[in-house]
């Protein structure tokens, strides 16, 4: 299956599967209360597969890495100032996009030229919390590179190339170096999340077949209740803002 066709075939498995629909309407509501639109009106979104951003956020720019009709445009994270001019962009949002990335150096470096002081990358990514992990290393099917000094992916291709503990190793595990490498920018958050809902609705493997009023009811609970998040949760909302001044060194 080409790339296009995977895209328009996980977007339908999305709208089939209640739970994960739900769990994916709450994510694009925290990453989008973190650049409201009054504030943040040039916004892109990596990897928008589906284009389920649209429905809450229709002046978003939609972007994947392969041509596909449902996004506006192809873009290379990975080297994301060739295609944008500086300070062009107020923020840039994903989910699940990071830890696919063959160069998040290339990225980092990259979006802190093209957004304006004071813009925002906001993404949703998978998280390494001491219970959570364990979903990835042992049941998850996508590779994860337990040194934390290694950026790199385990794989080919645009799923096929993920290393699930990449963004937990860059935003959480490597404080020095991330500020030594991308001194304009900073981590404003890093904040754990949903813990085990993910693996309840399926993912995009199997679809459980959990009724819509009780999966609304599952993430509303999830939402509200906090406690055990740092422990248990799968995934982490990471908050990077570039900053108003250039650091002096």
């Amino acid at each position: 299956m080409d790339d296009a066709r995977e895209i328009d075939a996980d977007a339908d498995k999305i709208r089939r599967n209640a739970l994960l629909e739900e769990i994916y309407r709450d994510v694009y509501r925290r990453i989008l209360a973190e650049v409201p639109a009054d504030s943040f009106p040039r916004l892109l979104e990596l990897g928008s597969g589906g284009g389920f951003l649209r429905e809450y956020a229709p002046h978003a720019i939609t972007s994947e890495c392969v041509p596909t009709a449902r996004v506006d445009r192809v873009v290379d994270a990975c080297r994301i100032d060739a295609h944008f001019d500086a300070e062009a962009l107020d923020a840039i949002v994903a989910f699940d996009v990071f830890h696919h990335l063959p160069d998040v150096s290339g990225f980092l470096r990259g979006a802190s030229r093209v957004l304006r002081p004071g813009g925002r990358v906001v993404m949703v990514e998978p998280w390494f919390t001491p219970v959570g992990q364990w979903f990835y290393r042992v049941l998850h099917h996508e590779p994860s590179v337990l040194d934390p000094d290694d950026w790199t992916l385990r794989g080919f291709g645009r799923l096929g190339g993920a290393n699930s503990r990449l963004p937990t190793s860059v935003f959480r595990d490597s404080d020095a170096r991330f500020a030594r490498e991308f001194p304009s920018l900073v981590v404003r958050k890093r904040e754990p999340f949903h813990k085990w809902l993910y693996l309840a609705s399926g993912g995009l493997r199997l679809n459980t077949h959990v009724p819509r009023f009780i999966a609304r009811r599952l993430v509303a609970l999830d939402r509200r209740v906090h406690t055990g998040d740092g422990l248990l949760g799968l995934f982490a909302l990471i908050v990077v803002e570039r900053r108003e001044a250039a650091v002096s060194t």
